[in-house]
């Protein structure tokens, strides 16, 4: 006698469903094993404030987590250890940036900054170096100089490095962004929150979501199906960059130190030419007709790729890992000194 109709599509369904968990289980075996198992996150996260200077900043004394790595922020509130008088005959040396500069994803001691410092001590040992690391997440330009002019009386640089990821070619509205943030206290980063109640629910809800290689690949994948930017739109930002740079300089000569301008590159250069490299190029050139040295990173990743053939990023993230941070550490000490930082100083 045949199956009835409902038993059959009962059978029908729970082999499509069992089908369907098979394929994507083998899916995720996959993409660990070509992308990477993604890290996991832990609590408590970056936590800000709202800043009139430059929108927000880190809570001052709040450690944090970037992934797994705990991270100190000290009184300043920027990431690293505290910033107190310089020894005799210290060179100091204050680098600006983005997450790439704070290190995202990465240890205390694995970050650009740091890596910096321990190249100019070794090719330098003449002098006692500092360097100071006041990279903060999401930061742009305008935000960057802003904080050099805030804090530079108190840091006190001889040089101040100004990190350029091509994506600072994104602005936001300043004073729109301080009103939304300004009386809210402490929020997260991350979430626009303070991680308690249903807020950390949800939290922990995309945790488990991200946990997934498969998950994230597909999310990664569609964040990179955008159009290209207009040409307009480009000339409008590298115009914006040109009075930035002009203000960068302005505050470097009131505070009696040196300013660079450092490129550091979208990891997808490494593979050839593309739209991210062309700005970044169009970039190094208006620093360039601004009288700024300028220095380039790209080169000093380019053998850690052809080593492997793998660009050196955290997967899912698209941040540097250590062994980049620390080439490119070595590179910008490298091209410093050979501009004549330090020299004649002694």
């Amino acid at each position: 006698m045949a199956a009835d109709p409902p038993r059959r599509w009962r059978r029908r369904l729970g082999a499509l469903l069992l089908s369907l968990a098979v394929s994507m289980a083998l899916a995720e075996i996959v993409v660990r094993a070509w992308v990477g198992v993604p890290m996991a996150e832990r609590l408590p996260i970056l936590m800000m404030r709202a800043n009139a200077h430059r929108v927000w900043q880190m809570v001052p004394g709040l450690e944090h987590y970037t992934y797994q790595h705990p991270v100190h922020v000290n009184a300043l509130g920027l990431r690293g250890p505290e910033v107190g008088e310089k020894r005799p005959h210290e060179l100091r040396v204050l680098v600006l940036g983005d997450s790439l500069v704070y290190g995202q994803g990465v240890a205390d001691d694995e970050t650009l900054p740091v890596a910096l410092e321990a190249a100019l001590a070794r090719r330098a040992p003449q002098r006692p170096w500092s360097v100071v690391n006041s990279g903060h997440r999401a930061y742009d330009t305008v935000q960057e100089v802003a904080l050099l002019e805030e804090l530079g009386p108190t840091i006190r640089p001889d040089a101040a490095v100004l990190c350029w990821y091509w994506n600072d070619l994104h602005e936001r509205d300043i004073a729109q962004t301080f009103q939304r943030l300004e009386g809210k206290g402490e929020l997260a980063f991350d979430t626009g929150n303070r991680v308690e109640g249903l807020d950390r629910l949800r939290w922990y809800g995309w945790q488990l979501l991200r946990h997934s290689a498969l998950f994230m690949w597909l999310h990664d994948v569609k964040g990179a199906m955008v159009e290209p930017l207009e040409r307009e739109y480009v000339e409008n930002g590298l115009r914006r960059l040109a009075r930035h740079l002009e203000r960068f300089r302005a505050a470097c000569t009131e505070l009696r130190c040196t300013p660079y301008f450092v490129v550091v590159p979208d990891s997808s250069a490494l593979r050839g030419p593309g739209e991210a490299q062309s700005i970044s190029e169009a970039a190094a050139g208006v620093a360039r007709a601004r009288g700024l040295p300028v220095i380039e990173l790209l080169p000093a990743l380019v053998p850690l790729y052809g080593e492997s053939g793998e660009l050196p990023i955290l997967p899912y993230d698209g941040h540097y890992v250590p062994e980049a941070n620390r080439a490119m550490g070595e590179h910008l000490a490298e091209r410093l000194l050979a501009l004549g930082l330090g020299a004649g100083d002694e």
